[in-house]
């Protein structure tokens, strides 16, 4: 244990021969240093102190043939006279500290070391010793001062978040915010290399688990009320609702196991990406369902509903820019959408000779001419299809549609002359 600060002045501090805590109980210095705070340059004066505060300067002297002193930690600057002193003189937390200036002279070097509302002015004994020092001191300064600054913002924005979740307000640019300004706090604990990075890291964690824990209330009331309107579509057969929702739902899913860094709460996350997943595979296995149903059917108006549904539902995807989610990419549903086109316009074409051919064998001509009529709209839908897709081909020609019409307004000649 180091009895006097002036044993721990004589100490190359700078070299690696930091003392321990071990070394420093009980000494002259326990009662400064607070809780994880490493000493790391003590440098005796050259006569005593000027402080000033608020314009009003000070000379602080030492009595009885003590010695000033320069006490520098990883976390404040203190300044004390003595060996053996039960309270620091002046103490700057290093967040504070404003600037520091060396100064070396012919015949001594001072040290200013200054914070917003005053300043205290130093002459080490050690002219090399005070370059050394007031280099650190201006590194731990920068240090702590965007560590604070960074951290304090973290935490405004936290509130104001958690004010937001109150009244049920958006929150992801404040989300973003604080995100940013912790990892802004993490850059200036890591940036040089005599910052204090274990214990900067622990002032981070809980401000980082306040926000991990307002992100899964975020996170999670957002996934669920997401998957819930994808369902409610789902049921009322509004695809683009649906597909646009789980696009979504996914996005969110993505970013909150990105961001999270709680265990429960990306726990939380995963089991609503199972029930997403599980949503997205039955909101796909309702479109091949369509597509075996189109392919089953005897009955030509079955078949154009099967291929309709089937071709609104990857055509809802595509709209909703999906692409990936799920495993399913745009290029495969672009070719699922352009197969599915063809088997529609193949099914209205089916649709429309069979209406046709129910109204050449039906002898009342009003319902000969309903079915022409549909049949007619029939195939022109199909050439419509067509005409959209590139891929895509509708062998129905004009005059097709010129015969059908004819049988049209013959029908309704004949039921004119009825009357």
């Amino acid at each position: 244990m180091f009895d006097r600060i002036s044993e721990l002045s004589n100490k190359s501090l700078s070299n690696g021969e930091t003392p321990s805590a071990d070394e420093l109980d009980g000494g002259p210095l326990a009662s400064l240093l607070g809780d994880g705070e490493t000493l790391q340059h003590v440098v005796a004066g050259n006569g005593g102190l000027d402080h000033t505060t608020n314009g009003r300067s000070t000379s602080i002297e030492p009595s009885g043939g003590h010695t000033a002193y320069m006490v520098v930690t990883d976390r404040r600057v203190y300044f004390v006279l003595g060996d053996d002193p039960e309270t620091a003189e002046v103490t700057f937390p290093h967040a504070e500290i404003t600037s520091t200036e060396f100064n070396s002279g012919l015949l001594n070097a001072t040290i200013l070391v200054k914070i917003a509302d005053g300043s205290v002015r130093f002459t080490p004994k050690d002219a090399d010793q005070g370059a050394t020092v007031t280099d650190y001191i201006e590194r731990m300064a920068t240090a702590w001062g965007e560590f604070d600054a960074a951290l304090t913002d973290a935490r405004t924005t936290i509130e104001e978040i958690e004010q937001r979740l109150a009244s049920g307000e958006e929150t992801s640019r404040l989300v973003q915010g604080a995100r940013s300004y912790i990892s802004n706090a993490h850059h200036a604990a890591t940036h040089d290399d005599d910052a204090p990075t274990e214990r900067m890291t622990e002032l981070i964690e809980p401000v980082e688990t306040q926000l991990d824990q307002l992100c899964v209330a975020i996170d999670t009331e957002q996934i669920e009320s997401l998957l819930a309107e994808a369902r409610q579509a789902k049921v009322e057969g509004d695809h683009e609702t649906a597909f646009e929702t789980l696009a979504r739902a996914h996005s969110t899913i993505a970013d909150g196991r990105k961001a999270v860094t709680d265990g429960g709460v990306l726990e939380a996350i995963n089991e609503l990406g199972s029930t997403y997943d599980e949503l997205v595979q039955m909101t796909f296995e309702d479109a091949t369902a369509a597509c075996h149903r189109g392919q089953s059917t005897d009955d030509p108006a079955d078949a154009v509903d099967a291929w309709r549904e089937a071709r609104q539902r990857y055509r809802a995807a595509l709209s909703a820019d999906w692409d990936g989610e799920a495993s399913v990419s745009a290029e495969a549903l672009e070719f699922q959408l352009a197969w599915v086109t063809q088997r529609l316009i193949d099914a209205h074409i089916d649709y429309g000779d069979a209406l046709e051919a129910e109204g050449d064998e039906i002898d009342d001509s009003d319902e000969a001419t309903d079915r022409y009529e549909r049949a007619k709209r029939q195939l022109t839908r199909a050439r419509e299809l067509a005409s959209q897709h590139t891929y895509a081909t509708a062998p129905v020609s004009t005059e097709r549609l010129d015969d059908i019409e004819e049988k049209i307004e013959l029908g309704a000649w004949q039921w004119g002359g009825a009357e």
